[in-house]
């Protein structure tokens, strides 16, 4: 531990050293200014900026807490952004694992540009594909008009011509055209061939980073990306099919006591825990997923907010009812409980209005005793 604490202090030292020396800089040219140009003199001022953040989190400068501050600084994915200002509201801080949840979070959004780059990749290989079937064609085409025009001049000659004319001649040349054809028809099936081959690869390409894309790395769920396209496509559902939607957040409760006593790896497993014994509880009918942090979300189609107060409190009560321990050193972790709100989807209600009012709900079973599970009453 000692030995830790003097490795981060010596980390801690060179931020503040290179932030001196950069600062120093700033100064002297000040004072003395050299010729440099303008995107150097924004690009030393960004790095100042990373260093100052860094020491005022509290987070040695390490490439994902920097990676963080550069984004959080000067990148433009408001996502992140948003989520370590709720982070420093609540403790002032950040930590290496509160780096590592943003960043995970902010992962999906940050793949779709990765997917749409793969997407344009597929397009122009479907469009390679048919250009070299177009010009297979082409000249399947142009073969046959040299072969009747052949043909037809043969036809033409009048026997006496015909005699001159050998039928071995007259062999070679359909045969040098025919050769001509198949070279460059196997050609094209060659490159045919190799265009549907990387198409294929593509495609599983695509297929692995959609699905990383939408999965939460620790619990194998949907991730909040992934939520809010299945909960759109579940409104529009409940409306043409005018059927009851409801949704539910649930949030583990005391979990920064689980993490603080027993280790973040201890509660890692606790989420996983949490996170199984909700997704066996779902049905086709049921959409759960990751919403960040120690929260989950579920749509619940065809369910009214009593029906769904009634599954969720069974699960609660069931994992309520287990008794857990630390299998790292024995120490028990004792009874893991989650508070919960539901709230009615009604149509012509903005979807973010509903969350919203499950979100209240939560808030409410959360300040009113937790391990409950509250409908939102309206008010």
């Amino acid at each position: 531990m000692a030995e830790l604490q003097a490795q981060r202090g010596n980390l801690r030292d060179r931020m503040k050293l290179a932030a001196s020396i950069l600062a120093g800089q700033a100064k002297a040219e000040e004072e003395a200014p050299k010729k440099e140009t303008v995107f150097e003199n924004i690009k030393k001022q960004q790095y100042l900026k990373v260093f100052s953040f860094l020491e005022q989190v509290q987070l040695d400068p390490l490439p994902d807490h920097y990676k963080l501050a550069w984004e959080y600084l000067n990148g433009g994915n408001n996502t992140l952004r948003a989520a370590v200002d709720r982070k420093l509201d609540t403790n002032g801080r950040l930590s290496s694992e509160t780096v590592a949840e943003i960043l995970d979070e902010c992962e999906g959004q940050m793949k779709v540009q990765d997917l749409n780059a793969l997407v344009a990749e597929s397009e122009a290989l479907l469009a390679g594909g048919f250009k070299t079937l177009s010009k297979s064609g082409k000249e399947s085409m142009a073969y046959a008009e040299a072969l009747q025009t052949r043909l037809d001049w043969m036809r033409e000659l009048d026997p006496a011509e015909q005699a001159d004319m050998p039928i071995e001649a007259q062999f070679k040349a359909l045969l040098k055209i025919t050769t001509q054809m198949m070279q460059s028809t196997k050609k094209a099936s060659e490159s045919l061939d190799e265009s549907t081959k990387k198409l294929s690869q593509m495609r599983s390409r695509l297929d692995e980073a959609n699905d990383k894309a939408q999965r939460d790395q620790l619990t194998g769920l949907p991730n909040r990306w992934a939520f809010e396209q299945q909960f759109s496509a579940a409104t529009i559902r409940a409306k043409e099919r005018f059927e009851p939607l409801s949704v539910a957040f649930i949030d583990i409760d005391h979990f920064k006591q689980v993490n603080d006593t027993h280790g973040h790896e201890a509660g890692d497993r606790v989420l996983q825990l949490v996170a199984k014994t909700l997704d066996g509880f779902t049905r086709g009918n049921c959409h759960l997923a990751r919403h960040g942090g120690e929260e989950f979300v579920i749509v619940l189609e065809n369910t009214t907010t009593a029906e769904a107060k009634k599954q969720i409190d069974a699960v609660r009560e069931d994992l309520a009812e287990r008794s857990l321990v630390n299998k790292e050193n024995g120490e028990p972790i004792g009874r893991i409980t989650f508070s919960a709100g539901v709230a009615p989807f009604i149509p012509g209600e903005a979807n973010r209005q509903v969350l919203r009012n499950a979100d209240a709900a939560l808030y409410e079973a959360k300040n009113t005793g937790r391990n409950q599970v509250l409908i939102y009453n309206g008010g």
